[in-house]
């Protein structure tokens, strides 16, 4: 299979994908830390990967020097992985994949990716991800889902997080892969969850862990998810006193608190690429030019 090294001869009944890209969607690293939670968890071994060659500017993403104990040294380049789990006990089994977003000839990698789903016998996509929003990391991270087809969409409205999508405009890699796997007939789920833009380059456990709820009751999972309860009230510590420290931001975040709130029951917020980008960066560029000014002092 052009593009593919696989790792083992696939399985056939893989029948659902879970997957998440690196990137503009995954804010927190929520998407991909999601993903590696459930791979660890399950767990899945690996069972192929996306030669990157052909499809990343390695100035952009680099490869990794590390070194091994007898001081030689790998260079790791970037990983697009494909992981499989089955069950043992007779039931369909899981794909998932993780990898950063690629550069170039993204039809060329669809068809890649795609080739493999089809060989290990996907019928269902469940996309994650994560973008930067206006919430706050004193609230529970919404999400919001979209899917293809009817029973889907019965089960994400009866959880309230339903979002029909209406966006126009730039798109990643996911949009890509799921419309091309649509044309397939392969049907698709997707979850999106927030994570605060004042928070860019923080991992976010609280919206690891909403992506995983949501993708294990999808598919009937029961990971363990004991890890996260001190995880999530470490992170809020750590956040409460970065915020503690200025002002500005403590009433940033304030004003975020009473909108959420003041939403809190009402239709699901547009998310995914539905946000309104320029709005959004302009808050940002606002607040990071606040926090290099010092802000007032407290």
């Amino acid at each position: 299979m052009d593009h593919v090294e696989f790792d083992r001869e696939p399985p056939r009944n893989l029948t659902a994908l879970v997957m998440a890209f690196g990137g503009w969607i995954d804010a927190g690293r929520a998407a991909t830390g999601a993903l590696q939670h459930l791979v660890s968890d399950l767990p899945a071994t690996r069972l192929a990967c996306i030669d990157p060659e052909d499809f990343f500017v390695f100035t952009q993403e680099r490869p990794q020097v590390r070194l091994r104990p007898d001081g030689s040294r790998d260079i790791q380049w970037p990983r697009s992985e494909f992981f499989a789990w089955s069950p043992g006990d007779g039931r369909d089994g899981l794909l998932l994949f993780s990898g950063p977003e690629p550069h170039e000839r993204w039809q060329t990698y669809t068809k890649a990716f795609l080739d493999v789903a089809d060989r290990c016998g996907v019928k269902r996509i469940v996309s994650i991800g994560a973008l930067l929003a206006g919430a706050p990391h004193t609230r529970p991270v919404r999400v919001t889902g979209r899917c293809t087809d009817d029973a889907s969409r019965a089960l994400l409205e009866a959880w309230g997080i339903y979002h029909r999508p209406t966006y126009e405009g730039p798109t990643g890699i996911s949009s890509v892969v799921l419309d091309a796997a649509e044309k397939r007939g392969i049907d698709h789920v997707g979850f999106m969850g927030q994570a605060p833009h004042y928070l860019q380059g923080s991992e976010n456990p609280a919206a690891i862990h909403a992506l995983v709820t949501y993708v294990a009751r999808l598919l009937h999972l029961s990971p363990d998810m004991s890890q996260f309860a001190d995880a999530i009230q470490e992170f809020r510590k750590h956040c409460d006193q970065a915020v503690a420290k200025d002002r500005a931001t403590r009433e940033h975040v304030r004003q975020l608190e009473k909108e959420y709130d003041a939403t809190a029951g009402e239709e699901p917020q547009a998310l995914s690429e539905e946000l309104d980008s320029d709005k959004l960066m302009q808050e940002v560029e606002e607040f990071l030019r606040k926090q290099r000014e010092g802000g007032a002092a407290s």
